[in-house]
């Protein structure tokens, strides 16, 4: 990977602010990538006139409706809690309830994959619990409690469903605890980040086969999400360890080569200093030598309204957002969002901006 920097002295204030910068840009491109899947089950209710779901009665236009309005209300109030939760365990508590109490899910648990023992260890959960999470093991190896859905999740990094607990012969190590507790059915979603699952998001309905693709479909978005702001925290995380080791430029590019988004960094002046490989690649050849330039001679930053956008931040930096085209006359836009980096003393020294990779067409 080859990143190229042009560190100047005002950058050495960047850790206090790069850090904080970058989790905020990062978790807020997910919002934009919510708002398009949000968009998707109006088209689908077009085409769908019944919903079979539970034991197999057909739910009316309204009844379905009212369902998914109640599943993208959660989404919705998920994705405020991934842009401002900071701490990994509350993200996982408040998503959580936030399904069980939004969507009425009756339980829901996320488990961290550990390697050794090949085990999953529950942090966080909501919902009607009454310690089934003691009661039971979950594993991710091929022994009986690793051919569960959760154990399946973690091992082919798919969305699994187990659509009947109380007759499904994969569930057994658990089947007597779940019935008890009334769970008819369950769904297991990993939470993917770069390759690897981190760990599993897991709900379950007191109706047997309640989870029909759409709903599946939508709670692995989520899942994603809930992922991206917990690998984001974790590699903060990493980085604040090396703040005793690293210089201000050591730390700018290390940021840059682990950042799993495009992403780019400029000084006090609007200079650029540092961009991620992914950045690198979204941009293309056209853009190859950036150290030193300009931001404003970037694609991106074309457009007039980019151009405010840019002057906004340096000029009193809240954070912006514009809308850009890749190529002149493309329908479809992407979002670029940025945010300053400032001194202790409240001065604007750099920038941070992310590039969504994402195209939208406005409707």
């Amino acid at each position: 990977m080859h990143i190229e920097l042009n560190c100047p002295i005002l950058l050495t204030a960047i850790p206090t602010g790069l850090l904080y910068g970058i989790i905020t840009l990062v978790l807020g491109v997910v919002a934009v990538v919510i708002c398009v899947v949000l968009l998707l089950p109006d088209r689908d209710l077009e085409e769908t006139e019944d919903w079979e779901a539970g034991t197999g009665t057909a739910l009316k236009r309204g009844q379905y409706l009212q369902h998914l309005t109640r599943l993208l209300r959660a989404i919705r109030a998920i994705n405020s809690i991934i842009i401002t939760e900071r701490d990994k365990e509350q993200l996982l508590e408040r998503a959580c309830r936030t399904l069980t109490e939004t969507r009425g899910y009756k339980m829901a648990w996320v488990g961290v994959v550990e390697q050794e023992g090949k085990r999953v260890r529950p942090v966080g959960q909501a919902g009607f619990e009454e310690g089934y999470l003691d009661a039971i093991e979950v594993t991710w190896d091929d022994s009986p409690t690793g051919l569960g859905p959760t154990g399946q999740a973690i091992k082919t990094g798919e969305p699994t469903v187990m659509r009947d607990i109380e007759t499904d012969v994969a569930y057994r190590p658990w089947r007597e605890e779940a019935l008890k507790r009334g769970y008819r059915s369950s769904a297991a979603l990993p939470l993917r980040f770069e390759g690897r699952v981190l760990a599993t998001l897991n709900v379950y309905s007191e109706m047997p086969d309640a989870f029909d693709i759409q709903e599946v479909g939508l709670l692995q978005e989520v899942a994603d999400h809930i992922a991206y702001a917990l690998g984001t925290i974790e590699l903060l995380e990493e980085i604040e360890e090396l703040r005793g080791q690293l210089d201000a430029c050591a730390m700018q590019q290390a940021v840059c080569e682990r950042a799993p988004v495009p992403l780019v960094s400029a000084d006090g002046e609007g200079r650029i200093t540092a961009v991620s490989e992914q950045a690198r690649r979204l941009l293309g050849s056209g853009d190859a030598d950036l150290a030193g330039r300009p931001l404003r001679e970037l694609t991106p930053f074309h457009s007039a309204a980019a151009q405010q956008a840019l002057q906004r931040l340096y000029d009193g930096s809240d954070p912006v957002q514009f809308c850009w085209q890749q190529e002149a006359g493309e329908e479809a836009s992407r979002h670029c969002r940025g945010r300053a980096i400032l001194s202790d003393g409240g001065d604007v020294v750099g920038s941070v901006w992310v590039l969504s990779t994402d195209a939208v067409t406005a409707p």
